[in-house]
Parts: structure tokens; sequence; C-alpha cells
């Protein structure tokens, strides 16, 4: 056996054994960078706070192994979110139950990057850039929606299946095939059933999902709205109680020794899991329109077209100009030369919020031991090279302009009218077509060498 094979059976051992695949997990891991940050805010130590999350957390969303829905979060208004089945098969170890079907998968195919917490530090992170996504902050960058609002399930299900370009992030697409009936029902109940099936399904019977896709889907969204809760309430935390008197922030013993008062200091927090759990059930209402293209499919694939070239034009002079201020960063021939890059928000969260220096290596480095990896800076897309990690459909970098990238120093152009200098839809479309200009010439250019 060469020396390559043993390393990288030695490497996927390691990962196996830090993820736990096979057997049960360890819990989910605090939010100790953000704690570190709040206690610096408030000058006082927050570590009976943190105890106290931890509590509430793991009673209301469970753990890796059993993960769970809080029943706060139940009714009507949050049932698109409650998903039982699917966190069943998302999480616990990788295996196969009596129905054949395979369960654990954000442990099989995502929790060596992005850890089973999903805060972007699972074992083979270090060695990833761009960093593994963390789900915490209930921010992602490539969707369809503007900044501040959350994703889409089909933008969350877009990433998976088609990766990111340019990054360590796979696609998942093989795993959109479905499932056979003998993969998705016991054999019990396979034996029993009838050639043709009606799509009523008897009250409490568990459709199993299409693909694997759904499930993970579905799991990325739960880690999400469990890391934004804990990041949300610890952010809280520190005007809603008084700390002096060491205030508990969660005694759950008081639910049956004190009902009113558990009620009345349970409000808040029960207040603040709803409006993160509202963010998602309204996300289909954010989606950014894309208009249709005013010259047409046809024409602007055309490289010779001069409706095109007038458009191209357009849109440099646009890119140049002062209101986009694109060239600002991306440089004036957008080969992501313009200005210093700067820092992402999940970087600069755990620095520059808690008065370190990103920049300095001796200010962030005692931040290891919470699990802090070394800051790197956001550097704006070089479009000769033609990579678009939002996806290189004109529609994806429509929405990239119009909507901006969440989480990251992209911000959103000004639009019209709300805005009295604010870009119109064919202005948006301008870009776009001067935007994928470039990566052509490119091409063009290296094609005659």
């Amino acid at each position: 056996m060469s020396i390559q094979n043993k390393l990288r059976i030695l490497l996927l051992t390691w990962v196996g054994l830090a993820i736990g695949c096979g057997k049960s997990a360890p819990p989910f891991e605090s939010n100790r960078l953000l704690l570190h940050r709040v206690s610096v805010e408030n000058e006082a130590s927050m570590d009976s706070v943190a105890s106290d999350i931890k509590i509430l957390l793991e009673e209301q969303f469970g753990s890796p192994d059993e993960p769970r829905w809080p029943e706060v979060l139940k009714g009507e208004e949050f049932s698109p979110l409650d998903r039982p089945e699917l966190l069943e098969r998302g999480a616990g170890p990788v295996g196969r139950a009596h129905d054949k079907v395979e369960r654990g998968l954000f442990r099989k195919h995502c929790a060596h990057c992005h850890s089973l917490t999903g805060d972007g530090l699972g074992p083979t992170a270090y060695f990833q850039n761009p960093y593994p996504r963390d789900f915490r902050r209930g921010t992602f960058k490539f969707k369809s929606t503007p900044i501040g609002a959350k994703p889409t399930m089909a933008d969350l299900r877009r990433v998976l299946e088609r990766g990111i370009m340019g990054t360590a992030m796979p696609a998942f697409h093989t795993l959109v095939e479905e499932r056979k009936p003998s993969e998705s029902a016991p054999r019990d109940e396979q034996k029993d059933a009838p050639e043709s099936e009606s799509a009523e399904k008897p009250e409490g019977h568990k459709q199993m999902p299409s693909d694997d896709l759904d499930v993970l889907t579905h799991y990325v969204r739960y880690l999400a709205i469990r890391g934004e809760v804990e990041r949300k309430i610890l952010l809280k935390a520190g005007s809603q109680l008084n700390l002096e008197a060491k205030e508990r922030l969660y005694d759950p013993s008081l639910r049956s020794s004190d009902p009113q008062v558990f009620t009345e200091r349970f409000a808040w927090i029960e207040k603040t899991m709803k409006e993160v759990a509202q963010g998602w059930v309204i996300a289909d209402q954010k989606v950014i329109v894309v208009p249709e293209d005013p010259l047409g499919r046809s024409e602007s694939k055309s490289s010779d077209g001069a409706m095109l070239k007038e458009s191209i034009a357009r849109g440099r002079e646009l890119f140049q100009g002062a209101t986009a201020a694109c060239a600002q960063c991306h440089g004036r021939e957008g080969e992501g030369d313009g200005a210093t890059p700067d820092f992402d928000e999940w970087t600069k969260d755990w620095t520059i919020r808690a008065g370190i220096d990103p920049k300095e290596k001796k200010s962030w480095k005692p931040m290891k031991k919470l699990g802090a990896l070394a800051p790197r800076r956001d550097l704006p897309r070089n479009f000769r090279l033609g990579v678009f990690r939002g996806g290189e459909d004109p529609s994806d970098i429509y929405r990239r302009i119009a909507g901006g990238i969440d989480g990251s120093p992209m911000p959103a152009v000004p639009l019209s009218p709300a805005h009295p200098q604010g870009f119109t839809p064919e202005q948006i479309w301008d870009l776009v077509h001067f935007v994928q200009s470039l990566s052509s010439e490119t091409s063009t250019s290296r094609g005659a060498n």
C-alpha cells in the first residue's frame, strides 16, 4: 500500500472518529466565541448564562442524536418548519433501520466540514479556503432574497444540488434520485400495500421524502434556527437580566414550583424563538423577482449582436461609476483588484465587535482556544475568471447585484424608484451583460493564443 493511500485512510479514519459517524455524538457545542464577546461587552462573566442557555437549547431542540422541534414553535403558523420525519433521517449515526432507509445524512455528508453543530468548525474546516459556512447566524450568502432576509428552501436546496463553484462545497445532485418503493417503506408495509395507492394517507402516516436533499435542506434550516436562537438570546441576556444579582436566565424547576414566574421569565425567550422562526416562514414572500432580460435570451448570448454591445458599453459605464461603485472593490476591469478587501460578518462578529483586530495575529490568536480559525479577508470576485459562486446564470448574477450578498462586504445597488439615483431593471441587466462579457473576453483572448 502506498504512503498516499495510508495517509488517505488515516485522514478518513480521523474524520470519522472526530464527527462520530457510526456512534453516538457529543452534545451540540456552545457558541464560545460569541460568549466571549458578550462577556467583554457586559464586563461580566456569562458562564452561568451560558449554562442556562445550554439547558434551554437541549430541552427545546434536543441533541445531535435526538433532535426535536420546540413546542413553542408548533402549530399552524410554523407547520412548514415542523418536519420530525426529516429531522430523524438527518440526525444521528450513519446507518439504516429495519426499513432500510439511510439515516444520519448530515453526519455522513456535511459534518466533516460544518461540524455536528453547524458552526463551520468541522475536522476538515482548517484546510479550506474559504472556510465552511457557520449556520448559526442564520445568514446565507447565495439566495434569491435580499440582505437581511432568510433564504427560501429552494435556495438551500439549490446550493446543495449545485455546490459552490470555486470552493470546497461539492454538488450533491446525485442525491436527487427518486427512491424505489422498496427503499421508502418498511417491509411489513410493502407486503400488504396495494399496487396503486391513493395520494390520501392515513393521519399520522410518515411519508418518506423522495430524495436525500429534502432531508439535508431541512436539517440545515433546523441547525440555523437553533444557532440563531442561541445567538439572539445570548446577545439579549445582558439587557434582560440583572447580572450583578446573578439572576438565572432559565430555571426549568420553576415550571412546577412557580409556574407564573416561569411563564413571565420565559416570555421574552419564547418571543425571540418565534421571531427567528418567523423569518424562515415568510422567506418565500421576500424573493427578488427577476424581470425578463430586455435583449431576450438569444440576443444576450450573441457575441456579435449590436444591442448586446450597446448594453455592455452602458454596463461598463455604470460599473465604473460612483453610484454602483462596483469598481471600488472589483477594479475598473473587474479583476478583483480594487480597494483593500474587507472581512465578512462571520469574522467581524468575534473580532472587530469584540475589540479584536483581525489583522493583528497577537490580537486574535488567543481566540484559537475558543475555536477561532485564522481571519481571512473576503476577496472581491475576479470576473475575468468566470467563476460565480452564487451561480453563473444571468438571473443569479442579477440577484447578486440587486440583492447584494448577505454576510459579505458586497452590498445591494440602490434601486429605483425607492432611491432618487437608483438603478432600473434595465440598468441592472446592463451590469449583468458587462460582468458576463469580462470572462468571455478572457476566454476569447486565451483561444487566440
